[in-house]
Order: structure tokens, then C-alpha cells, then sequence
């Protein structure tokens, strides 16, 4: 059976809105164009239609002249501020998006798009369309049905039926009766006072619709019956308001809405005087004849290069992008080439190797002096990278350096995560850049940088370097503007020579052990499955989660928890709400912990040894944790674990080699302690200034016993509710992990709250300046901003209070972590000159020690790791001296 054909309808004045609110206003053109709405509007286009392209479609926008709802109603969208004039200016080119997509455009006098849209979707239908509205209004809502979805494009969501009675709590056809009475504050419908959605969407689903209501107002109560029989007129006229008209008259036929495949070559030539390299039809994998037209100076003797070096712009600053192979191994990397890009003339491209006339790797050594240059600016995109190369080629970094990456970061560590380049010229310059698949090729036809034309590459980093250089100035200035500027010098700056040290130095690991605990595990694994089949009754795929789900729920009829779109789930989650009720759900838990242990970790572990160090070289990023943690990646050794026994198994494979220890020092409870800090509590900073349990102490209020008569398992959740705290978790979320009841969740927050009531001002006052800022900062003056707490969505607006609750916590734990490591690099040669930090996980920092120096280092670990910032309560720091890792935690 042929599939229908779809009609696409897409809420022009809705996506410009939102585009426009959502993209950096400092976007515009060479010719000060500004291009934030065009940017958002081509990039949904781009999207949306980068798969099956629909039969017909539309972009509808509003019309400036009157409607009917403003005849009945005048102050109907009356609140609503004029048009910003920098959205105004950029109308005429969205016209011009929507035209070279080969999109019809509508606007009709008298109806809003909702109005067309509605009448166009209700004829779709009629006509056998499949029927898909790019929106994300509730009034457009109300015409989901079994052939016509809603595709919020800005949040990658599609409603159904359902997916909006879960939303909104009503089925679509409700909608209007909904706003009728929790009104809408975006159209100035002003609803029925003190009914709010909850209050609204019960009603209806007691009642049916809104005449419902009022055919059982008697049965209601209080302040609601009394504000219903006030308003009942005002709220039938809300519900008119409310309702999209479906009957629209228009001369538009579905006929006239075909669509036309658009032509490549024109929608470049428009994307490119718009300055939009990223959405030329090479898209994300943009090529090097996508970007403008880049001449590039390749020096092909040592002579000539040292004149090229010799004759850039003394002072001015100079960007700088290596290539390097293994490119996936910076560690143990070679230089391959050198792009190095200053204003007002063609970059420059040292080519040490290559296919062509290469200057040899003896030539590296012609960068030394200007690397060092104390008196040249530099701009790089990721310092640590370039610090790791450098060094390996006895070379040094020196003078005025910014890295855009980290200052992509600091800036605002949410938009572009994980900074890299591609994503940084997006947002700043509106610059693209070309994708390493464009010189490396990949799969069967990748080769390594050395085996790259020198042309070819000599473009490629030259054009990379080029957008570095533009990037330099325009981060520099949002970085001051931040207030950022001193944090980069004094902290991230420092910090990353601090990580490539450490990831340069790697930490030693045993393969043989890793091997041996692979086949333990794998032999423990098999055991468990064994028994898993013998309590099914026969062997299945535990992996399948259809076989899975068909053994627990249809052959052993256990309780269904929770059913998604594919069936019934397995997760975690259901299997340890399982656990207690039947033996295969115990079994089937511990099974997936040790394909986990064997997957994650034995086997992820021992590819990650370097044969030529027979060490692990992990990489610690500064750009991915937005709270400002470090991340380990490639391997991430931060979800090792830790308190079980096979956590504990697996770290006794990181070794120190002969003659050394492996000392650990690790925070306790550090971010409860800057909560002390912060909130000023006078029981929390009593606790931690004399050394009192607090998880005991919490507990003895939760359960109203004393102290020391709190039982391992109380003193359990006094733990998780005190960090509840920090990760603002409400009663239903507390339950399910305490496997408690909402209400007794709910009253140990409650009486949490009430012990600790310094916490609770803490947080309003925090959660109330968010909203005011749009930001918070931690202890060291890093912000973070919060776009949900401007979020319409109840849902997306509590996760920015979480969010705003937690940061400056978790944040202000890894602020006091990096200042510890820049002091504890700065002391530790002097101390012990022969000590090296390895690793830092979570509030945990390895270090790897001669035994004459275990001393020294522990005495310099605890007096800097104890004292970091002043704070209002002491850190508490444990140590740890072993032959592994391990034995030392």
C-alpha cells in the first residue's frame, strides 16, 4: 500500500520568534545585516527537509491587519512589545529563504497563521494527507489528531494525541477549552482567576469540556465555583478566542502547495552572501571548495620559510592550527604542519612532511623563537593540544595567549558544548569550516596527514587558522564583556599546561591483570546467565529487550511497571522495582553490571594502553562539564567505579611502576561543605567545624532518634536526602530512590528544610536571582547562564531552578579543585621533584611518587587541598599510599 502523501505546514511568525530569541543577536554580515532569525529559519529548513521531502507544504505568517478575535476581544495580544527593529530588518530576507527553497508563502489579511494552518491541515486530511505542522504553540495543538502531528523543530519533539494530553493534560480537541480557563498570557487571554493548568486541565477531565463545567458548577466549592459563576460569559468568550477557525477563507488550493526540489546553486549563492558557510549543500561536512576563496603562502625551502617567519607583522597577534598525525593521538603525535594566520595578508603553511616539496622535520625547529615570542600575541583553538606538540618537539609556548575554545567556554559553557571549532565560528563569526573527512577521507580511503597532497593540506589548515584569526578578537571582547577575562589568566590558562603535563606522564597499567579480570568476569557473567535460564525455563537473548520483556511480563506474568513506544521497558529502573518480587530480576541486574564491567572497562582499558608507554594517556577536557568539572575522555576514567568490589578490582590494575607509590587524596564531602559555605547555616557549618557525622545527624532528624542510635540503613538516607539538596530533586524523584513512599519523600524534605533552614533561604535567594540575572556564578566568578528559566514550559523552567540550585554548588567544588592543582603543580617540584600528578576524578587527585618523596607529597597534598579559598568550614582531605590505585583509595 503506497504511502500518503504529506503536507507539511510550517508557523513561519512562530520560527522567526523563536530563531530570533534563541541565536546570539551579535550575528550579522560584513554589510551589518543582522542575520540571527535568517540563520535560525534556513537552519530549520535545512533540517527538516533533509530526509524524505514532503509532497506539499507551506511557510505561514501572520498578517498585519486586523482579525476577528481582535473585534471581539481588544485587548486580545494587546500586551505583546512592538517587533524589535532588528527582526524587522531581517524579515525581507526570510522571504527570500523561504522563496529559494521553492516554499509557497501565505499570508492573508484577516486571519492569523493558526487560522490557515488549521484550515489547511483540516483540508489535508479531507484529501488523505498525511499532515505535519512545524510549531510549537499550544493553539495549533488542538488540531492533532490520527493524521495530523505537531513538530516542535527547536526541541526535536512530535506530539500526537497523546504526547499532548501529557503535556497539557487534555486530549487536543480541549485545548481551547483549557486556555478558556488557566487563560494564556501570550495571546492576553486572561482565563478564569485562580485556575491555573493543573486546576484547569482536572476540571476538564472530570467534566468533560468547559460546558461540562458549567452544567456541574454546583457541585464545586469555595473561591473556585464563585470565581467560574463571575466569569462564565468571559470564559465562553476565551474558548472563542482560544479556538483556531479551521473554515478560513482561502484561494489557495492543496494543488498550488506541490513542491519543487530547490536549486543547490541558488540556495548557495544566497547562503553565502548571507555569510552562512555551515548550511552550503555541503552541510555539516562542508569541503574546502565550500569556503571562500583562501590564497596561501607555501614555503618550500628552510631558507624561504625563515624569510616567510621572519616577515610576518612583528606584535601583531598570529593564529596558530597543527597538523598531526596520529590525529587521534596527540600524545604520541608528530607534527606534521604549521598554519599560521595575521591580518592583512595570506596565511602561511609549513609543510615539515608530506606528498610535494616538504621543508623535512628538522625545519620544526625554525618555530622556536616565534612560539616563545614573549611580545606576540598568539590565538589558539585548544592551548593543552598545541602545549602537548610543542613539548614533544622541545618547543615552547610563550607571550599573550587566548585560546578560543576555553573562551567559547567561559563565555557561556552551554551553547556550543563541546566548543570545538566547527561549533564555536558557527556562533561567533558565522563562519564554517571544512571537515577533516574533506583531506583525511575516511573508512577505507583514510590516510594519514603525511599522505595528504601538501596543496591540500596547506588549504585546509589555512583555512582553519583563518577562522581562528577571526575568532581571536570577537572572544577576547565577549570574554572582558563576561567578566571572564582574569578567570582565563589566572585559572584556565594555567590549568591547561597543568593537564598536558599530566596526560603527557599517563598512568601505568597492568594488561595482564586487566586481562585475567575480563575472563573472571566472563566466567562470572556465563554463571548468571545459566541461572537466568533456568529460572525462564529456557535460553533467550537477555540482550533483546522484546525477549526480555515477553519472559518477565507474558511467560512469568510479573507486575508491568512501565511501558514505552516499542512495549513494555527493562530498564534499570523496572528491574530494581522487580528485584524484590522474583530471583530473575536480581539475576538480570547483576548480569548487566558485569557486561558493563567487561564491555566499559576490562576491554575499553586494555585497548587504551599505549604500546609505546604501556600507559594510559587519558584526555582531561575543561569545555564539557558545564558545571566546570573536568571530564577524562578516551578512556573517561571517572565512571570507574568506586565502591564496589569490582570498582575496587579494577583499579588495583593501575600500577605504579618500581620503585614508586601511587598516593591518592581525595575531598570528603566537599560539596556539602560549600554549601555550608554559602548558605551560612548555622547547624551545617556547626557540623562540619566540629567534625560532627552529618549524614548521622540528618538522619536523627528524619527519623527522630538520637545520633549515635541511627542505623546504617537511616544513616543511608540522611546521606541521599542531604545531597538531594544539592541536585534540587523534588519528593517523587527522592522515592523512587530511597524506594519510599511520595509522601514520606515529601515529608523528609520537608523536615530537612525546616532543620536546615538556612539552606532553604539559600535557594530561594539563588533561584530567585537566576531568574532575575539569567545566570549564576560560582565561588571564583564563573557564570553559567540558564536559558530554561526564560523557558514558557513549566517543565524546562523547574530543571533551570534545579540547574540554578546546583551550580554554584558543584561549580565552586571544581573551582577550589583547579586552584588546588595549579598550587600543588607549582610546589610539588620544589618538594618533590621526582612526583608526578596523574589523574584527577571527581574530588580525587593521583599522583604517582618515588617512596622518598611519599612524604613531602602527602604533607603538600593535604596543606593546599585543605586550604584552596577561604572558606567559612575546613576541607577534609583523606590520603591514600599504595602500590595501585586501588590500595591507595
Amino acid at each position: 500500500m503506497a504511502k500518503a502523501e504529506r503536507l507539511v505546514l510550517v508557523d513561519g511568525s512562530w520560527l522567526i520568534y523563536r530563531a530570533f530569541f534563541a541565536i546570539p543577536a551579535n550575528l550579522q554580515t560584513k554589510t551589518g545585516l543582522p542575520t540571527n532569525a535568517i540563520f535560525g529559519f534556513a537552519t530549520m529548513f535545512r533540517k527538516l527537509f533533509s530526509g524524505r521531502m514532503p509532497e506539499r507544504g507551506a511557510v505561514v505568517f501572520d498578517s498585519p491587519a486586523q482579525t476577528h478575535r481582535e473585534k471581539q476581544f481588544p485587548q486580545y495580544k494587546a500586551q505583546r512589545p512592538s517587533m524589535p527593529s532588528e527582526l524587522g530588518q531581517q524579515l525581507a530576507t526570510i522571504d527570500r529563504v523561504v522563496a529559494t527553497n521553492r516554499f509557497p508563502l501565505l499570508r492573508v489579511p484577516g486571519y492569523e497563521a493558526d487560522d490557515i494552518i488549521a484550515t489547511l491541515a483540516r483540508r489535508g486530511v479531507e484529501a488523505g494527507l498525511e499532515v505535519v505542522i512545524v510549531a510549537g504553540d499550544k493553539d495549533l495543538a488542538q488540531m492533532v489528531g490520527e493524521h495530523v502531528r505537531m513538530q516542535d523543530t527547536m526541541r526535536d519533539v512530535t506530539y500526537d494525541a497523546e504526547l499532548v494530553r501529557k503535556k497539557w493534560g487534555v486530549p487536543p480537541a480541549r485545548i481551547p477549552d483549557l486556555l478558556a480557563l488557566m487563560g494564556d498570557s501570550v495571546d492576553n487571554i486572561p482565563g478564569v482567576p485562580g485556575i491555573g493548568q493543573k486546576g484547569a486541565a482536572a476540571l476538564i477531565e472530570k467534566y468533560g469540556s468547559l460546558d461540562g463545567v458549567f452544567e456541574h458548577i454546583d457541585e464545586l466549592k469555595g473561591k473556585q465555583k464563585a470565581a467560574l459563576e463571575e466569569h462564565r460569559e468571559a470564559a465562553k468568550l476565551y474558548r472563542r478566542l482560544a479556538t483556531v477557525d479551521d473554515r478560513a477563507e482561502l484561494d489557495v488550493t492543496l494543488d498550488a502547495l506541490r513542491l519543487g526540489p530547490p536549486d543547490p546553486a541558488e540556495l548557495d549563492a544566497l547562503y553565502r552572501e548571507l555569510e552562512f558557510f555551515s548550511l552550503l549543500t555541503g552541510g555539516a561536512d562542508a569541503k574546502l571548495g565550500d569556503m571562500p576563496d583562501i590564497e596561501v603562502e607555501v614555503p618550500t625551502t628552510p631558507e624561504a620559510a625563515r624569510a616567510a617567519i621572519d616577515a610576518l607583522p612583528a606584535g601583531q597577534p598570529v593564529a596558530i592550527v597543527p597538523l598531526y598525525e596520529p590525529p587521534a593521538r596527540v600524545h604520541h603525535a608528530e607534527l606534521v604542519g604549521l598554519a599560521l594566520a595575521t591580518a592583512k595578508r595570506k596565511p602561511l603553511y609549513l609543510a615539515f612532511r608530506g606528498v610535494g616539496q616538504a621543508l623535512g622535520e628538522p625545519a620544526i625547529e625554525l618555530l622556536r623563537g616565534l612560539l616563545a615570542d614573549a611580545s606576540r600575541p598568539k590565538f589558539v583553538h585548544d592551548v593543552k593540544q598545541l602545549a602537548i606538540l610543542c613539548w614533544r618537539h622541545g618547543l615552547q609556548l610563550g607571550g599573550e595567549i587566548l585560546d578560543t575554545m576555553i573562551a567559547s567556554f567561559l563565555v557561556d559553557p552551554v551553547k556550543c558544548i563541546p566548543h570545538g571549532l566547527d561549533q564555536v565560528a558557527r556562533e561567533y563569526v558565522q563562519r564554517s569550516i571544512p571537515a577533516a573527512t574533506s583531506l583525511l577521507k575516511s573508512g577505507k580511503s583514510a590516510r594519514p596527514p603525511s599522505a595528504v597532497e601538501i596543496a591540500a593540506a596547506a588549504t585546509y589548515a589555512a583555512q582553519l587558522a583563518d577562522v581562528v584569526l577571526a575568532l581571536g578578537p570577537v572572544l577576547h571582547t565577549r570574554l572582558a564583556e563576561a567578566g571572564q577575562a582574569a578567570h582565563w589568566q589566572a585559572v584556565e590558562h594555567p590549568l591547561a599546561y597543568v593537564l598536558a603535563r599530566m596526560e603527557l606522564a599517563g598512568i601505568r597499567v597492568d594488561r595482564d591483570d586487566l586481562t585475567r579480570m575480563g575472563e573472571e568476569f566472563a566466567a562470572r557473567k556465563a554463571e548468571i546467565e545459566a541461572r537466568i535460564y533456568a529460572l525462564a525455563g529456557h535460553e533467550f537473548n537477555i540482550g533483546s529487550t522484546k525477549q526480555l520483556a515477553d519472559v518477565l511480563f507474558e511467560e512469568l506474568k510479573l507486575p508491568v511497571i512501565k511501558k514505552n513506544k516499542t512495549g513494555y521497558s527493562t530498564d534499570a529502573e523496572v528491574l530494581e522495582r522487580l528485584a524484590p518480587k522474583h530471583e530473575i530480576a536480581r539475576q538480570i541486574l547483576a548480569q548487566r553490571e558485569l557486561a558493563k564491567l567487561i564491555n566499559t572497562y576490562t576491554d575499553v582499558l586494555r585497548e587504551a594502553i599505549a604500546p609505546e608507554t604501556g600507559r594510559i594517556h587519558a584526555s582531561f577536557q575543561q569545555t564539557v562539564g558545564v558545571s566546570g568539572r573536568l571530564i577524562s575522555t578516551d578512556p573517561d576514567l571517572q565512571r570507574t567505579p568506586i565502591r564496589t568490589p569490582e570498582g575496587k578490582r579494577i583499579r588495583r590494575a593501575f600500577v605504579a611502576a618500581e620503585g614508586l607509590r601511587i598516593v591518592s587524596a581525595d575531598w570528603s564531602q566537599i560539596e556539602l561543605r560549600v554549601l555550608a559555605h554559602f548558605s551560612q547555616d548555622p547547624r551545617l557549618l556547626e557540623a562540619f567545624r566540629d567534625k560532627l557525622d552529618l549524614h548521622r545527624r540528618t538522619a536523627g532528624l528524619l527519623f527522630s532518634v538520637a545520633p549515635e542510635d541511627v542505623t546504617k540503613e537511616q544513616r543511608n538516607v540522611g546521606k541521599t536526602v542531604n545531597f538531594a539538596t544539592i541536585y534540587g530533586q523534588g519528593a517523587t524523584a527522592l522515592g523512587q530512590i530511597l524506594g519510599v513512599a511520595r509522601k514520606d519523600a515529601q515529608r523528609y524534605i520537608e523536615s530537612y528544610f525546616e532543620y536546615y533552614a538556612g539552606v532553604r533561604r539559600w535557594l530561594d535567594r539563588t533561584i530567585a536571582e537566576a531568574h532575575e540575572k539569567g545566570y549564576v556564578t560560582t565561588l571564583l566568578g564563573r557564570r553559567r547562564w540558564i536559558p530554561e528559566l526564560s523557558s514558557r514550559n513549566d517543565t524546562d523552567r523547574a530543571a533551570g531552578e534545579r540547574i540554578a540550585a546546583n551550580t554554584p554548588i558543584q561549580g565552586s567544588a571544581a573551582d577550589l579543585c583547579k586552584l588546588a592543582m595549579l598550587q600543588i603543580d607549582r610546589e610539588l617540584p620544589k618538594v618533590a621533584p621526582h612526583a608526578r600528578m596523574l589523574l584527577q576524578v571527581h574530588d580525587e587527585l593521583v599522583f604517582e611518587v618515588p617512596e622518598a618523596e611519599v612524604a613531602a607529597t602527602t604533607d603538600l597534598a593535604r596543606r593546599v587541598m585543605e586550604r584552596p579559598h577561604p572558606l567559612d568550614v575546613p576541607l577534609e582531605v583523606g590520603i591514600g599510599v599504595g602500590q595501585s590505585w586501588g590500595d591507595a583509595h
